[in-house]
């Protein structure tokens, strides 16, 4: 049924003024995703499992992810409060981001292998690496204003 509600939900965005603040950029780059976790009791760094997919949007403040699956090592990637740790692969070089999911959806039909999308805050990236990012998305905005999609993968 939460499946169901979200896609409802998301098909009457369409029909209603889109009223973000950050202009978001449509966007195809290539991010690993791994679930954030703290550090073991003995001291060791937690290995981590990840997972690829591809952007569909990006913003200053956010990320529309594309996934094939929403669960990496029995946890879901959507659920409420968790971190995730994204390696977002500009055309500048590797960007790592912490991120919250805010939404997700099952998609009807698989885009390039993925069959789920989250729409995710950025909650964590270095003054660099912001910077990096306004110019990237300001840049690819007045280069191709006239385009209605990028595609850099």
């Amino acid at each position: 049924m939460p499946e169901l509600i979200r896609s409802v939900v998301s098909r009457v965005r369409v029909y209603f003024k889109d009223h973000r603040q950050t202009p978001r950029l449509r966007v195809r780059l290539l991010f690993s995703i791994a679930v954030s976790r703290k550090a073991r009791t003995n001291g060791a760094a937690p290995q981590d499992r990840t997972l690829k997919g591809h952007t569909r949007d990006i913003s200053v403040t956010g990320l529309a992810l594309m996934l094939p699956q929403v669960h990496l090592d029995g946890h879901h990637l959507a659920a409420e409060g968790r971190e995730l740790q994204v390696t977002l692969e500009l055309p500048t070089g590797a960007m790592p981001l912490v991120v919250i999911p805010r939404r997700y959806e099952k998609l009807e039909e698989s885009e390039l292998g993925c069959n789920y999308l989250i729409g995710a805050r950025i909650v964590q990236i270095t003054e660099e690496d912001r910077t990096r990012l306004e110019s990237f998305i300001a840049h690819s905005l007045n280069k191709n204003s006239s385009t209605p999609e990028i595609q850099i993968t």
